[in-house]
């Protein structure tokens, strides 16, 4: 299997990955950023992509696993960005249709602003498609900061995690992942 890049959410660090290392069972890269989004998610990617480059060679490929956030992020990478770089990519309970959250912080985390429903952003990454041998989408009816289907995007599969600060410590999903990156 590739390279794996896990990108994780808003507030999140690098310890989250430990769980797709261990079901993964390759080399997985976690991507470190601001994951205050402080940033907006453009600059974001733009970082991802140089942190993609100097790990691997000019013409592999990788997969990207995004958790929240992180998964607005891999979307727009793989769409905008730079998606001769990308095998496939998975995106867990991240914030595609827009999320309420955002209300509640301040203007400045611009990053986390483009995540408000009906954004530009999350307007202009719906629009491109990336089809459903590329991508694999999980999302939960009952997530607490993603509900309804706030989650849902394209080739998407219902789990049953609703306490979204847990969902990178779900061992089902990295092994549904597994088995959609191994086809």
């Amino acid at each position: 299997m590739k390279k794996t890049i896990f990108i994780y959410g808003f507030k999140g660090y690098i310890a989250q990955s430990r769980i797709a290392k261990q079901i993964l069972r390759t080399p997985v890269l976690c991507f470190e950023y601001n994951s205050s989004l402080t940033q907006t998610i453009e600059e974001i990617a733009k970082d991802l992509d140089k942190f993609i480059i100097k790990n691997t060679e000019s013409k592999e490929t990788v997969n990207l696993i995004g958790i929240s956030a992180g998964g607005i992020i891999a979307e727009y990478y793989s769409k905008f960005e730079n998606s001769k770089k990308i095998n496939k990519i998975a995106t867990v309970c991240s914030p595609l249709n827009g999320t309420y959250i955002t209300k509640f912080y301040s203007k400045n985390l611009k990053g986390l602003k483009q995540l408000s429903k009906d954004s530009k952003l999350l307007n202009k990454i719906k629009s491109k498609r990336l089809g459903k041998n590329k991508i694999i989408n999980f999302y939960c009816p009952f997530d607490i900061l993603v509900p309804g289907k706030s989650g849902k995007g394209e080739n998407p599969r219902t789990i049953w995690n609703f306490f979204h600060f847990t969902i990178q410590e779900d061992k089902q999903i990295f092994k549904k992942i597994k088995r959609f990156f191994e086809e």
